[in-house]
């Protein structure tokens, strides 16, 4: 099959839409599929062998949100964002000769729907969060078919479209993510206490991904030090909070962490702790850590309890709740017995997250797609 993968920030930005776009080209790639991204210009990334990866100039929400009438429209800014880089990416969707054309977000559907008309090319609608605007019901009602990260999610889906995507849970690569001994200099590299227990978050800092309570969960937890791993616009706010709360030294901003060294830090600490409390469809970061053997606390909110399973892998928690956090945490950090029975199922439960099971159900909805369209074109 000849596919586009066809998502702006695919190779503008870091995070769970974009690794999974990246990470199922390389996949299909090794089947044996032509594929395409096609994002906006921004930091060049290799691409897998056998994935070519085009990028058009778009204009910055940002800039958008600049214009008075647009300064709370943050829906209105996105899709003006994602129509300006279509205007320089139809011509390569036209051209491609793509049989599948699969979106990650319901503001390309436009461009792709018009590309369809264009070239014959059959669209799927690839479904992460509610990235809803005016008209997309409309639009989102004519795509060949749909795939969504979570039951979550297509439930979501479903109530807005009226029809339920075929659920397909995001992938993670068990040759990357799998148990490894601790790294025995992280605490040295990182100037860290050499027993103090060692808590993990690793996402963007955005306010719903509730990171505000992990860091107030930490009063109430004697000596445990938080590592996040990641960065965003909420790090100024939260870094202030620590200080406030006489946390300075116990709260570690690590900044964007490449991929390839998440597996070291999930080996080398004790927990991770994930607080989303909002927009959280799936959950990628809990599924790489169980992969790697790593016992999970997390809320009990959208994608988390379809990833981690509760009283098993991890546990989970209220949302919002930084005494239920840290009472979670307190539990699992004083019973090493039963941490280290939640490590040992982790990796075990993570492996239904595995690409091969993952890409074998994207590829049934691409190949059903097209066996409908031979069909209704005999």
């Amino acid at each position: 099959m000849r596919i586009a993968l066809y998502n702006l920030t695919t190779t503008t930005k870091i995070g769970g839409v974009e690794s999974f776009v990246w990470d199922l080209a390389r996949e299909l790639a090794k089947r044996g599929h032509a594929v395409d991204i096609l994002g906006g210009v921004g930091q060049r990334r290799e691409a897998a062998p056998g994935v070519r990866v085009y990028t058009f100039p778009y204009i910055s929400r940002r800039i958008w949100q600049a214009l008075p009438p647009l300064r709370r429209a943050y829906a209105e800014a996105k899709l003006l964002e994602r129509l300006t880089m279509a205007v320089a990416a139809l011509p390569t969707l036209v051209r491609g000769k793509y049989q599948i054309i699969h979106l990650q977000k319901p503001y390309d559907l436009a461009p792709a729907l018009l590309a369809r008309r264009l070239s014959g090319a059959r669209v799927i609608l690839g479904c992460h969060g509610e990235d809803f605007y005016r008209g997309d019901r409309w639009l989102a009602r004519q795509v060949d078919g749909a795939v969504s990260c979570s039951r979550f999610n297509a439930q979501t889906i479903a109530r807005r479209y009226g029809f339920t995507p075929e659920v397909v849970f995001n992938g993670i690569d068990t040759s990357l993510f799998h148990p490894q001994p601790p790294d025995p200099t992280l605490r040295t590299r990182l100037a860290l206490p050499p027993t103090a227990p060692l808590l993990l978050f690793v996402g963007r800092l955005q306010p719903w991904k509730g990171v505000e309570t992990a860091i107030r969960a930490l009063t109430q937890i004697d000596d445990a030090i938080l590592l996040i791993a990641g960065d965003g616009e909420d790090r100024p706010r939260l870094s202030a909070l620590a200080y406030e709360l006489g946390l300075v030294n116990r709260v570690r901003f690590l900044g964007n962490v490449p991929r390839q060294q998440l597996p070291t830090f999930y080996a080398s600490v004790d927990l991770l702790v994930a607080t989303s409390h909002a927009s959280e469809t799936f959950g990628i970061g809990p599924v790489e850590a169980q992969a790697c053997g790593l016992p999970v606390v997390a809320t009990r909110f959208g994608g988390f309890p379809e990833v981690v399973a509760d009283g098993q892998t991890g546990l989970l928690v209220p949302p919002r709740d930084p005494e239920a956090l840290a009472n979670a945490v307190n539990s699992l950090l004083s019973d090493p017995v039963r941490r280290a029975a939640l490590a040992a199922a982790a990796p075990v439960w993570a492996a239904q997250f595995a690409w091969p099971a993952i890409v074998d159900r994207i590829e049934a909805v691409y190949r059903a797609v097209l066996q409908e369209s031979a069909q209704q074109h005999a």
